[in-house]
């Protein structure tokens, strides 16, 4: 192959290599599935070829549409990194505090919740940052969490790098907030020193590698300690966060090697759910919303890009077995919905089995959620607030769980509800499960008592009992720095 060639050839490679994963989650965004196995392949190929250069980061997945692929817990720790190795410079940040030792087991939570602050002579210090402090999941699940923190041992502070939102919800996050500020519009380095200023022990990432996010704050050591929780169900792969919030089925010790987090267990599970979510009291009509007045109706409201070929086959097999059964999903666009009643067509299922629900704010949501018979969870990424949703109203809820974090954490709330019969381990027990309970309406109405009479009594909505649980493992944290010179 003569120069001009070789040039040429490589120009094809370095443009594929950087527009193959944006194109791929392009194609998830919408559920176009054109070539899915090949273009797997070739993602993870490019995945083993990428080295660790801070300044190689073009072709790198996106890690956010990564957790929905089905990639082992290496190969996600490889994503996570690539994509952290674009904001190592801003670690290096002058004057930055010195981080903790490395880690080498995980730390638990601590018995009492005020062996630590005593030491400090002070309440201990806790900021969390996000784009998310107004009508999102993240709001919808951490509201009542907020409200509820021990004022006379923990000092919290809410740092807004979202837009100015005029909410009711918003009104009241920052109200349930000791100190709460607006920092979207501030330069990072001005946020950096209001974070330090403030001398916070314990700063709290709510955002992850998703949109919004300003991880050059964590990157630069904004806090002696740095954790991340909920808004990314992964490692980030990231020298500058200490500690990832979970809990024990979400992240079992076989995990730990692929995750450069250490592993804060709460124990009381990995997901608090906010009770004061209002659920709208106008009566609700199937008719209304396009769904059968008597057949089965399956739902799945999480979004389409966790939607992937593996989990629409086993949908369509479970639609093909229950005569007159539909799927309700997520509002979509119209672009989604043609390509996922194109496939569901492709499988031998009428595409007006497939009803996508109208937009709808979170209390007309919620009622609507009693609507349907049974939740159909995703894999390899699960449902998260959309789980806590479907618990909160009532709704059984069937997962699969894997071996990644993002796969376990429905599993998390349906074993924390009480009820792990309806967390399977394979396709073929999540199918046969999801088409006996459709024939079992005895067994699947007393499914949903025991979620009702669990509502009242189970840590997923006691939230006393979580936040206090939540900030022992805090001050199991800060304890563990008092104990490692840094």
């Amino acid at each position: 192959m003569d120069d001009a060639l070789l040039v040429h050839h490589q120009a094809e490679t370095d443009l594929a290599r950087r527009v193959l994963p944006a194109l791929a989650f392009a194609r998830q965004l919408i559920c176009d599935w054109t070539d899915w196995d090949a273009a797997l392949a070739e993602l993870k190929s490019h995945l083993a070829k990428v080295d660790d250069a801070a300044d190689e980061t073009d072709g790198a997945l996106i890690p956010l549409s990564s957790l929905a692929l089905p990639l082992s817990p290496p190969e996600l720790l490889a994503v996570a990194r690539r994509h952290a190795s674009g904001w190592i410079g801003a670690s290096a940040s002058a004057n930055a505090p010195a981080t903790i030792a490395a880690p080498t087991h995980t730390v638990t939570e601590s018995p009492t919740l005020t062996d630590a602050a005593p030491k400090m002579g002070r309440r201990l210090r806790i900021g969390y940052v996000s784009s998310d402090f107004r009508p999102h999941p993240i709001a919808y699940l951490l509201t009542e969490l907020w409200e509820q923190h021990d004022r006379d041992c923990f000092e919290v502070f809410g740092y807004s790098i979202g837009p100015v939102d005029p909410s009711p919800l918003r009104q009241r996050i920052e109200r349930a907030f000791e100190h709460f500020v607006d920092v979207g519009g501030e330069a990072a380095d001005a946020t950096l020193r209001r974070i330090r200023d403030d001398r916070i022990d314990i700063l709290i990432d709510l955002n992850g590698y998703t949109s919004g996010s300003r991880m050059e704050l964590f990157a630069a050591r904004a806090a002696p300690i740095q954790m991340h929780w909920l808004g990314f169900l992964g490692t980030l792969g990231a020298p500058w966060f200490d500690y990832i919030v979970t809990d024990r089925f979400v992240t079992p010790p076989e995990l730990q090697p692929h995750f450069t987090e250490r592993f804060l267990h709460v124990p009381d599970g990995y997901t608090p759910g906010d009770t004061r979510r209002a659920i709208d009291a106008q009566p609700q009509s199937r008719g209304a919303l396009g769904l059968p007045d008597r057949g089965f109706v399956y739902c799945c409201f999480n979004n389409a890009y966790k939607i992937v070929p593996a989990v629409f086959d086993a949908w369509m097999r479970i639609l093909a077995a229950v005569e007159g059964s539909v799927l309700w999903l997520s509002p979509a666009s119209d672009a989604t919905c043609a390509n996922l009643q194109r496939e569901a067509e492709k499988r031998g299922v009428a595409a007006d089995r497939l009803v996508f629900a109208p937009r709808a704010e979170l209390s007309v949501y919620l009622a609507r959620l009693r609507l349907a018979d049974l939740f159909l969870d995703t894999w390899p990424y699960n449902a998260g607030a959309t789980a806590n949703d479907a618990l909160f109203v009532g709704l059984p809820l069937l997962t699969r769980a894997g071996d990644t974090m993002a796969s376990r954490v429905a599993a998390s709330q349906l074993r924390t509800m009480g009820v792990p019969e309806l967390v399977t381990y394979d396709s073929g027990d999540y199918e046969r499960m999801a088409i006996e309970l459709a024939r079992a309406p005895g067994r699947l109405h007393a499914l949903r008592e025991r979620l009702r009479a669990q509502r009242s009594v189970s840590p997923l909505f006691d939230m006393q009992r979580y936040v206090r649980g939540f900030e022992s493992a805090l001050t199991a944290a800060w304890d563990e720095r008092w104990r490692t010179p840094g």
